[in-house]
């Protein structure tokens, strides 16, 4: 299934909507079986994001090379594109058996639209702190900096939006974003084990 732009522009009309704590901004997602397959799709939106992971991890193991194009290494190419929609789909699959002990079945649905579409926009945010340090535009610690406040964005973005759309206290909301941090940070140390 292919997202459509009108489902891009009224997804990300709502994942601003909740980002400004308006949970109205849950109408605009679709929250039909069809949203839920076609949000997994919206991966492809992240293509901008994988590219500069996959420059990242070469300059990271020194294979940076003037002579040599980006895509030169299907093992390294492979590994990044594995851990990049791991890293999509890991709070996802957690959250199968989280709902079900919480009781919240029903609301597994419509909090994994909208993770996805939060998931989609994070990657897109966050991989701007690193692009600006590849180009030389920004100093190591300045690129950290910023990925550090654009984190917190985004942790604070799913955490509003974990509490609306399972309808759950502060506190759980937060122990579920903890856990999307923590399989995410498996996912990014089994790559970067794989890569060396």
């Amino acid at each position: 299934m292919i997202v459509t732009a009108d489902e891009v522009n009224r997804s990300f009309k709502g994942t601003i909507d909740l980002l400004n704590s308006r949970a109205e901004g849950l109408k605009s997602f679709d929250m039909s079986e069809r949203g839920f397959w076609r949000s997994f799709s919206a991966i492809w939106l992240t293509l901008p994001a994988y590219i500069v992971s996959l420059a990242f991890e070469r300059l990271r193991l020194g294979l940076v090379d003037p002579d040599r194009t980006l895509l030169d290494s299907v093992w390294i190419d492979a590994v990044v594109a594995l851990g990049h929609v791991a890293g999509f789909i890991a709070l996802p699959v957690a959250m199968i058996w989280v709902t079900r002990g919480l009781r919240l079945t029903h609301r597994y649905v419509p909090f994994v639209i909208v993770t996805n579409w939060i998931t989609v926009a994070g990657m897109l945010v966050l991989s701007v702190p690193a692009m600006l340090l590849l180009l030389g535009w920004a100093t190591p610690a300045l690129a950290s900096l910023f990925g550090l406040a654009f984190s917190i964005i985004v942790l604070r973005l799913q955490w509003f939006a974990t509490k609306a759309t399972l309808g759950v206290h502060g506190l759980i909301a937060f122990g579920i974003v903890i856990l999307g941090l923590v399989l995410n940070s498996v996912v990014g140390s089994a790559m970067r084990g794989l890569l060396g």
